[in-house]
């Protein structure tokens, strides 16, 4: 299933004993575009508690009509799991502790975008292989993880110039990876249009500048499928999108 990031924040995380709080915001991985932590206001029933991180690992599924996450774990796991400042970065020696407090399964350490394995949830009950046998160097002191919240509203710096910026991002339920980027063209292109655009047309984020490179020109983003919400599981339109944006290879 579908869903935009815009919707998903504010979305209810509902533990196997109760309801632990809301989404605030989104960690993706900016190599593979995955989500990889969404953040969760947990203060209504911990006051004074920091930012508390919620893994796909964990969940059961996704009530869209509800807007409710049902994940595998307990109040009381969240409530003494791993805490993070809300102004510190995510680092990898962070996520170590956080795995390894959850028992789940490394995603850096194999080749896809969760390690072994094609979905999150496997990670539940990795393979008895070790956390180490493959990671490297690079994997195990570096992440590249990512807000939503603060790479949405950057520019978007296409071949022959600044053409929008980054309004949302839509994201499958099932593999937890970011399938679009949505676009408002509505600074250049008459109506206020917004298109989508796969991630493997974005090419590097500038923080300083708050832009992201994109390999697109102006021609190619305005051929790019038109952005709508209420459609997005609709099978017709998916299959538009997917005809359309292979044009743009």
């Amino acid at each position: 299933m579908l869903v935009n990031l815009e919707e998903l924040n504010g979305s209810t995380i509902h533990a196997v004993d109760g309801e632990i709080g809301q989404v605030t915001d989104v960690y993706f991985d900016d190599r593979h575009w995955t989500i990889r932590f969404m953040v969760v206001d947990i203060q209504p029933w911990v006051p004074l508690s920091e930012k508390t991180l919620i893994s796909p690992i964990s969940l059961l599924e996704y009530d869209i009509e509800e807007q409710q996450l049902n994940v595998s774990i307990t109040k009381d796991k969240v409530k003494n799991s791993p805490q993070i400042d809300e102004h510190e970065t995510v680092s990898r020696e962070f996520e170590k502790s956080y795995f390894d407090y959850y028992a789940y399964g490394y995603y850096w350490v194999g080749p896809g975008a969760w390690g072994e394995y094609a979905y999150p949830m496997a990670l539940v009950k990795p393979n008895t292989l070790s956390k180490d046998s493959s990671e490297t160097e690079e994997t195990k002191t570096t992440n590249h993880l990512r807000s939503t919240n603060e790479v949405t509203h950057y520019g978007i710096d296409a071949l022959d110039g600044k053409k929008g910026y980054i309004k949302d991002f839509i994201c499958d339920t099932d593999s937890w990876s970011l399938l679009y980027i949505v676009v408002d063209t509505r600074d250049w292109l008459p109506g206020g249009k917004k298109v989508l655009i796969s991630p493997k047309h974005l090419d590097k984020l500038n923080w300083e500048e708050k832009t992201v490179t994109c390999n697109l020109s102006f021609e190619q983003i305005k051929a790019c499928p038109e952005y709508n919400d209420d459609k997005l599981n609709d099978v017709e339109y998916l299959a538009e999108i997917k005809n359309k944006l292979m044009f743009n290879k």
